[in-house]
């Protein structure tokens, strides 16, 4: 790639890279800016997350009100104050602080007064030591198009030579009754999605008539003001979303949030910023579902930096590798790894606060986003580099590979529902694998599970991905749909776990992957139907197979109803 390209690459993606998507110089539309401050106590909400959710400890479900998580983490008055005269001096209005006081927002006409980047954000030395990120929110018109035009259906109905995967035969897999329904008022499931996220009442009803007649329409509702944008990439996803978790979780009040439109937060790393911001928001807000369910995301900010570092090993300039993968469709979604340790902690904090947060394994096996690199012309030896350098190490995703997310990786059947094996397709396949940022959470680390398992035959070279790095996934559901099918199946299952706990006046499991992995090593097969078979290579020649017990590509195997009522629904029987 010559240089002039380069540069011209890289001019082309400025508008693109991030949901803070004006420069100083792009039209005057209003925005908000979002400060998030410099928060205190963060070692100490840890500790509490993790007693909060270990049943073991005599902190176990006491989850905290949202004044106690403001008390220990909120920002400092002077750090507040500072935050919101440097708004105010830009010329920003309706300044408003956080519940959680580790953020401060406000309005803005146009562009704020202050030295802008190329990303329209205040230059770094215009803004307080107290800000440690500023995330920018263009206020689009409702009308605003979808950047990508939907991808293909997938179906999931099976043909004469395959697996019917209805949801009554879904059901009928994991021992569900078909007509099983919630009947708490107050249990509540969210799902969220950025860009032209959204769903289709018509659709889904039409899915009602098809599949699932008792799925109750007037409890499906729009948390945000944006409804997505039909025809666009993430609306399919948020169709499926709702379809799977309504579906499952039946009878379940079920809101649809679409926090950002901007059309960077569809494909680059935007989506990092927005979804920052959502859980941010969410997590002060005075009332949080029970169960959040996230399909969407990306390889990790670590993923990416070893991805062009080590390209440039084999001759590829960094600039160039960086300017590839910004123009991948959802490749490299995160700013950086702070950034997504920030968003760790908001989810420490929703933990904190019982709301269980699950997230899709991701659908390219142990190397990829999605799938294999392809480029023609000056890209093809960057993407065979890429390809190459994906296939040595085995790639993670995030926000699942985050210690604080229950991680869904997806089945598919053999012949019929009795012989489930790892899911394959679309050119990829079930997420697995290890974090590259985060070390082993607790429950993994004082267990020889993840130990024992990697001692078997057919694994990656150990050079490929770090043993002691929090290993995923922690369960798995249908997903020849991709996982983006398991991840709201599995959640609308644990709201149902969780209206059972409500009506016996018990609190919300919250962050459950703890017990999850308690149950499942001390009563195996009760809970769990272990999937045997497939492994997560995808197009390279290694990979993690899926084996007996607990393995990197679908955790520790599918949900069997009646334990998870046994386990789950009731705490006397681990009392």
């Amino acid at each position: 790639m010559t240089p002039t390209s380069s540069l011209l690459r890289l001019l082309s993606l400025l508008p693109l890279l991030t949901v803070l998507l004006t420069s100083s110089t792009v039209t005057a539309t209003p925005v908000t800016l979002t400060a998030h401050l410099r928060q205190s106590n963060l070692t100490e909400l840890e500790s509490t997350f993790w007693a909060i959710a270990d049943p073991t400890s005599p902190l176990y479900l006491k989850h905290l009100s949202l004044p106690e998580l403001a008390e220990l983490i909120g920002a400092s008055c002077e750090d507040i104050d500072a935050a919101a005269a440097f708004f105010k001096k830009a010329g920003g209005y309706d300044i408003t602080v956080s519940n959680l006081r580790d953020t401060v927002t406000a309005s803005f006409d146009s562009k704020p007064d202050v030295r802008l980047t190329s990303r329209g954000l205040p230059h770094e030395s215009t803004h307080p030591d107290a800000v440690e990120f500023l995330v920018r929110q263009d206020v689009l018109p409702p009308s605003t198009p979808p950047l990508i035009p939907s991808a293909p259906p997938r179906t999931s109905a099976g043909s004469d030579s395959s697996p019917s995967y209805t949801i009554s035969n879904i059901k009928d897999a994991y021992g569900i009754p078909t007509d099983y329904q919630a009947s708490h008022p107050d249990t509540t499931q969210m799902v969220w999605g950025p860009g032209t996220f959204g769903y289709s009442k018509a659709k889904l009803e039409a899915h009602k008539i098809a599949e699932a007649p008792l799925i109750n329409m007037d409890k499906i509702e729009f948390w945000t003001e944006n409804h997505g944008t039909p025809g666009g990439d993430n609306f399919g996803e948020g169709q499926l979303d709702v379809d799977m978790i309504s579906s499952f979780g039946l009878n379940v009040t079920t809101l649809v949030a679409n926090t950002n439109t901007s059309a960077s937060t569809e494909e680059t790393t935007g989506f990092g910023a927005a979804l920052l911001n959502f859980l941010t928001d969410l997590s002060s807000r005075e009332e949080v579902p029970h169960v959040l369910s996230m399909s969407l995301g990306s390889l990790s900010s670590a993923s990416c930096n070893l991805l062009c570092s080590e390209a440039a090993k084999t001759g590829i300039a960094l600039t160039d590798c960086q300017a590839y993968i910004s123009e991948q469709r959802q490749v490299c979604m995160y700013l950086s790894d702070d950034q997504t340790a920030r968003i760790n902690t908001a989810l420490q904090v929703l933990g904190a606060r019982g709301v269980t947060v699950m997230g899709s394994s991701g659908d390219g096996g142990s190397h990829f986003s999605f799938g294999p690199f392809q480029g023609s012309g000056d890209d093809a030896a960057i993407a065979d580099a890429l390809n190459e350098v994906s296939c040595k190490f085995q790639m993670p995703v995030f926000p699942t590979a985050s210690p604080y997310v229950l991680s869904i990786g997806g089945e598919m059947w053999e012949v019929n529902s009795k012989h489930p094996v790892t899911w394959a397709g679309y050119g990829g396949g079930s997420g697995a694998g290890f974090s590259i940022q985060f070390e082993a959470p607790p429950h993994q680390q004082s267990s020889t599970t993840v130990s024992d398992y990697l001692q078997k035959p057919g694994m990656p070279p150990a050079s490929s991905f770090n043993a002691k790095n929090r290993a995923y996934p922690d369960m798995s559901a249908v997903g020849v749909m991709g996982t983006s099918q398991s991840c709201p199946i599995s959640a609308g299952i644990w709201s149902l776990i969780t209206d059972i706990r409500l009506n016996k006046g018990l609190p919300p499991l919250g962050f459950v992957a703890p017990r999850l992995w308690q149950v499942a090593e001390e009563y195996p097969g009760e809970a769990f139907e272990d999937i045997i078979g497939g492994d997560s290579n995808t197009s390279c020649s290694n990979g993690f197979p899926a084996t007996d017990g607990w393995d990197a590509n679908t955790g520790f195997g599918r949900p069997i109803w009646d334990g998870f009522v046994k386990h789950f629904a009731d705490d006397d029987v681990h009392a």
